[in-house]
């Protein structure tokens, strides 16, 4: 897991196309990640690739160009964007539709509920099918009885476009927080850990103490890493179904544990110690962990 890899693959992937509607932003390529206000990247990027073919055109010719860019970029990323919405209005539906039937269960079925679905994925039916919208619905139910916090059916779509490794724009108190917990949770399911990371300590403490006892509800297991934690604290951590830590002690601890002479020094699960990051991960606070602290190492 290499974020200043991943904060450079973000910076040069050129022409991926974004719908920014109401707030959240939806790439039309699964594999790239843009922040909101990119609007001139592909024209930048069309200018610095292209500077010896654009040197050739004479300055009527690059306006006409530019304007091609332009509007088929608009139309393009429009209709994207409202096709992918559209889908997950449909499942936003499907959720609602649940409501009633999650609402009748007691505390005990519907912390139950997690171990069905963790049956379900061990036997290989499809994380993204309708085990989805069952388990935002069951989070949806867990987050009203314990916190008494219910997710808005445009926090449900925000939960998908994570789930979906998209970037989703929200603006202070529209409930960055709460929304992390859908996708965290049906990840956590698959047996892979779910983290939720940000930017320092205080919000990773936070959310943990909070978001955390959703999870707990449910029966899942919650970690929080700090940066004044012992090694055997940050291990016990780190195998909790979902944990919370900030960016700067998940890349120190990744490198720390390259640099163990043995492997009782190790606190990140074995299964990383070639390299290769296997769970899922929430980015709080995404253009400051990805772009703007990415300029220098973690």
């Amino acid at each position: 897991m290499k974020l200043s890899c991943a904060a450079a693959a973000l910076l040069t992937v050129i022409g991926s196309q974004y719908q920014e509607i109401n707030g959240f932003v939806t790439p039309s390529s699964s594999t790239s990640l843009f922040t909101a206000k990119a609007t001139n990247g592909i024209k930048s990027a069309f200018a610095g690739m292209n500077h010896v073919q654009r040197g050739n055109l004479n300055p009527l010719q690059m306006g006409i160009l530019d304007d091609l860019l332009k509007k088929g970029d608009t139309a393009s990323r429009d209709f994207t964007g409202k096709q992918y919405l559209n889908d997950l209005q449909i499942r936003v539906d499907r959720i609602n539709g649940l409501e009633k039937s999650v609402e009748d269960l007691d505390d005990d079925e519907l912390a139950a509920k997690s171990d069905g679905f963790r049956q379900r994925l061990s036997k290989g039916e499809d994380i993204d099918g309708p085990i989805l919208e069952e388990a935002f619905a069951t989070v949806r139910e867990a987050a009203w009885r314990v916190l008494e916090q219910r997710h808005y059916d445009v926090q449900l779509v925000a939960g998908m476009i994570l789930h979906d490794k998209q970037l989703a724009e929200m603006a202070t108190g529209e409930g960055k927080t709460l929304v992390a917990t859908l996708p965290t949770y049906l990840n956590a399911l698959s047996g892979k850990t779910s983290f939720v990371i940000t930017v320092n300590d205080y919000l990773a403490k936070r959310d943990a103490e909070k978001m955390g006892q959703v999870h707990r509800y449910l029966g899942l297991t919650v970690g929080l890493v700090q940066s004044n934690m012992e090694e055997d604290d940050r291990r016990k951590a780190y195998e909790c179904d979902v944990v919370y830590v900030t960016n700067s002690e998940l890349g120190f601890d990744y490198l720390r544990d390259h640099l163990a002479l043995s492997t009782d020094q190790l606190v990140l699960p074995q299964k990383w110690s070639e390299g290769a990051f296997d769970g899922f991960c929430v980015v709080d606070e995404a253009d400051s962990v990805l772009i703007d602290e990415a300029r220098t190492p973690l």
